[in-house]
C-alpha cells in the first residue's frame, strides 16, 4: 500500500487544494459515501462540499452514480485516469498543433502591431570590457556591418583587441562597410580591405573628424565613445533601418571624394 505522502504528491500535480486532497483521501479511506456522509467526516458545509466533490467528477479522479434519489461519490479506477489523461494529452497536443498552424499561417498581424507598439530596447555598457561586449554583439550579425569609424581612435583604446576582432570577423564572413577620416592608420587598414571582407572610403579628415564609432546592422544602432568610455545598443527595427538609408547616402558620397594616395 502506497503511503498518503505520494498520494498527494500526486494530487498536488492535478492542481487540487488542500480542501480538494482531503476529500479525495476521506473516500480513498471510506469508499463510496453520499455527500452528506463526507460532508460529516470532513466537518465542511454540504454545499461546499457538493461543490469540489462534482469539481472532481469532472476533472476524472471521482465517479458519481445515483441510487433511491441519493448521489454516491467515489474514487476513480488508476486504469480510467491513465485513459483520461492520455486522451486528454491527444486534445490538448492537437489543440496546440492547430494554434501553432493558424500563428504561422495568420500571424503576421501579431507581429506587426508588436512591433509597431514596442518601444526601442537600449542598453548602456561602460569601460573596455563594456565596450567589448558591444564588439562581440556585432559578431552575430547575419547580414553585414555599416560603419562610421575612426582608426586612430579605436586602434589607440583597444588595439589587441581589434587585432583579433578584425581576424574573427572575417572568419565569421561576416561583411563589413565602413566610412573614415583620411588618416595613415585609415589608409593602412583600407589596403588589408579585401582580406578583411571590407569596403572602406575614406574622407579628408580636415574637414570630417570624429572620435566615435556608429555602427548599424540587422535591428540594431551601437555609438562608442572611446573618449568617455562608454556605449549604447539601440534595438529599433524603425532606427536601425533610418541609419541603413543615411549610410549608403553618406557612403555613395563618401566614394566621390577619392582622396587615397600612397605619400602618407
Amino acid at each position: 500500500m502506497y503511503p498518503f505522502g505520494m498520494i498527494n504528491s500526486f494530487l498536488k500535480d492535478f492542481g487540487l487544494s488542500h480542501k480538494e486532497i482531503s476529500l479525495f483521501n476521506i473516500l480513498l479511506n471510506v469508499g463510496t459515501q453520499s455527500a452528506s456522509q463526507i460532508a460529516r467526516l470532513s466537518e465542511l458545509p454540504r454545499n461546499t462540499t457538493r461543490s469540489i466533490l462534482d469539481k472532481l467528477v469532472k476533472e476524472g479522479l471521482l465517479i458519481k452514480t445515483s441510487k433511491a434519489n441519493t448521489q454516491y461519490y467515489s474514487t476513480e479506477k488508476r486504469k480510467h485516469i491513465i485513459r483520461m489523461l492520455k486522451t486528454k494529452r491527444v486534445r490538448m497536443n492537437s489543440k496546440i498543433d492547430s494554434q501553432i498552424e493558424l500563428l504561422e499561417r495568420y500571424g503576421d498581424e501579431l507581429d506587426f502591431r508588436h512591433h509597431s507598439k514596442t518601444r526601442p530596447k537600449i542598453t548602456f555598457y561602460e569601460g573596455l570590457s563594456g565596450l567589448e561586449k558591444v564588439y562581440e554583439d556585432t559578431l552575430t550579425s547575419k547580414s553585414g556591418l555599416r560603419s562610421w569609424a575612426s582608426y586612430d581612435h579605436l586602434l589607440d583604446v583597444m588595439p589587441d583587441y581589434f587585432g583579433d576582432y578584425f581576424k574573427r570577423r572575417t572568419e565569421l564572413k561576416i561583411p563589413m562597410k565602413s566610412i573614415h577620416p583620411d588618416t595613415k592608420k585609415a589608409r593602412q587598414a583600407q589596403a588589408r580591405d579585401s582580406e578583411e571582407l571590407r569596403e572602406s572610403a575614406l574622407i579628408p579628415s580636415d574637414r570630417f573628424d570624429w572620435q566615435p564609432e556608429i555602427q548599424v546592422y540587422e535591428n540594431k544602432l551601437n555609438i562608442t565613445s572611446w573618449k568617455e568610455k562608454l556605449a549604447i545598443i539601440i534595438e529599433s527595427e524603425e532606427i536601425a533601418n533610418a541609419m541603413k538609408a543615411i549610410f549608403d547616402l553618406s557612403y555613395e558620397a563618401a566614394k566621390n571624394y577619392d582622396v587615397y594616395t600612397d605619400d602618407i
